[in-house]
């Protein structure tokens, strides 16, 4: 038996709506979430500049691999903390030449002039 379209309009209503639930749920806790990341990851970049500093003011009493021994704290940790956050450097790019490849000697291909000459192909013969 086929439906009313009244049945048909209240299956889709709730399907809809449990969706739509569905949806603002999963936005809410995103969002939630993403908050808690950004505070958290601006408390660890605060943390990690203040054991910098504190590497770096200790530096003239003890050494980064003295720290590591007594804290157990790895040394290219320790390291990177008192060095700070360098941003990290991007593939440089090369500049463009207005010179073409073939007149520049080391990129040049093996001496053209002595290479031999290609040769096409024979045409092959159709047996009859």
């Amino acid at each position: 038996m086929v439906s009313s379209t009244e049945e048909i309009a209240r299956r889709v209503d709730e399907a809809d709506t449990t969706r739509q639930a569905r949806r603002a749920e999963a936005a809410t806790t995103v969002g939630d979430l993403a908050r808690r990341h950004t505070a958290l990851a601006a408390q660890l970049a605060e943390l990690e500049r203040q054991l910098g500093e504190t590497v770096a003011a200790a530096g003239d009493v003890i050494d980064v691999d003295e720290l590591a021994r007594f804290t157990d704290v790895p040394a290219s940790a320790l390291t990177r903390w008192r060095d700070g956050a360098k941003p990290a450097r991007g593939n440089r790019r090369r500049r463009s030449s207005t010179k073409s490849v073939e007149s520049h000697p080391a990129r040049r291909p093996a001496d053209r002039d002595n290479r031999s000459p290609v040769s096409s192909p024979k045409p092959i013969a159709a047996d009859s």
